[in-house]
């Protein structure tokens, strides 16, 4: 009778189990919210991340397609009883003065205002364009306007080709990385933009990079309540070229930016390749 009532048990336990396991599966389904269209009116390829607003709105980009074959930017709004309705907010022109391939993804103010880079375009110059940072601000009726807030070029010290997203911090500033250009034009930049009277908004490089301390940052940065920013390069450190770092750069008083290498990655078999 005991072994009867523990084989009882055992089932009962494993009902339950299998029955977990089918609500779990089942909570886990996927949900396509959108599928871009074939003929690229909407963008097509996005590669970055999403961000939501205080009213359950998506919003990201995509690489390629549009109106204009530039790129996109774009809101999922969900639908009253299921599903989800995508509208392109702007469509890149590759005209020499518009940014073009949005990369990364947005981040938003307290207005409700998008900020973003793209790796080409602008008014850099040298072909295809060295890429920009630039704004989306809602207006009536639903229009968003766009403007260029900085475009990258070749010119000394200044980085270009922008691929990772920005940080925003509590006075407006954007902070964001190149990975290529600076001094030697190989390794990168972080920059600063500052927001100036009149509406224009002036760069200031805050690290150069030049292999030893890193080099080639793809990522975006994250900002702490100190006002430090973290970031990671794909190459560079004293290890050699091709293993990367995790970086910290500290604000100083006399307005410059230390920094300091939390890590460097290395061959050793332990923590890398």
């Amino acid at each position: 009778m005991p072994s009867t009532k523990l084989f009882v048990r055992l089932v009962a336990a494993l009902i339950v189990f299998l029955a977990m396991l089918g609500a779990c599966a089942s909570a886990q389904q996927e949900v396509v919210l959108h599928n871009f269209s074939a003929d690229g009116k909407d963008g097509f390829s996005p590669a970055s991340s999403l961000i939501f607003d205080s009213a359950g709105n998506l919003y990201g980009t995509t690489t390629s397609g549009g109106a204009h074959g530039g790129g996109t930017v774009f809101e999922l709004i969900p639908k009253t009883g299921g599903g989800w309705t995508e509208k392109v907010l702007y469509s890149f022109r590759p005209n020499g003065i518009d940014g073009q391939r949005p990369v990364a993804g947005l981040i938003s103010d307290a207005a409700g205002n998008l900020y973003g880079t793209t790796e080409y375009g602008g008014t850099g110059g040298q072909g295809i364009g060295q890429g920009t940072v630039f704004e989306l601000s809602p207006g009536p009726g639903g229009v968003w306007k766009e403007k260029s807030l900085h475009s990258f070029s070749y010119k000394a010290g200044e980085g270009y080709y922008p691929f990772g997203s920005l940080v925003l911090d509590a006075v407006g500033n954007l902070f964001g990385m190149t990975p290529d250009g600076g001094t030697d034009g190989l390794c990168g930049t972080v920059y600063e933009l500052t927001p100036q009277l009149g509406g224009s908004w002036n760069e200031t490089i805050l690290l150069d990079f030049d292999g030893a301390n890193g080099c080639t940052p793809y990522a975006g940065l994250i900002l702490d309540a100190s006002g430090n920013l973290y970031g990671t390069t794909f190459n560079g450190g004293p290890h050699g070229s091709s293993f990367g770092t995790v970086f910290e750069l500290s604000p100083q008083v006399d307005g410059s930016w230390n920094e300091t290498l939390l890590h460097s990655f290395n061959a050793n078999g332990t923590n890398c390749c």
